[in-house]
């Protein structure tokens, strides 16, 4: 099973469009996959991977006493997962 759960589209700090990443994940195997933006879904929709499993994530940024953690928070219910 191939895996990518970590990932950044042009609507945070990555190169790709949602799109071309969903692509490149479903050309390599992909079976389960999350477009882990900084503090937006706004590519979820368009990063599905055709014949995976692909899970509404998002990377959350947050401050621990001036020190920047980045949490990755999974939605895995609802009528979006194909």
């Amino acid at each position: 099973m191939r895996v990518e759960l970590h990932c950044h589209s042009v609507k945070s700090d990555g190169t790709l469009a949602p799109a071309a990443i969903a692509a490149r994940a479903a050309s390599r195997g992909v079976s389960l996959f999350a477009l882990t933006d900084h503090d937006t879904c706004a590519g979820s929709a368009e990063a599905q991977v055709p014949g995976a499993t692909t899970i509404r994530a998002v990377e959350v940024s947050c401050d621990d006493g001036g020190a920047t953690v980045h949490l990755l928070m999974f939605d895995v219910g609802g009528d979006w997962a194909s």
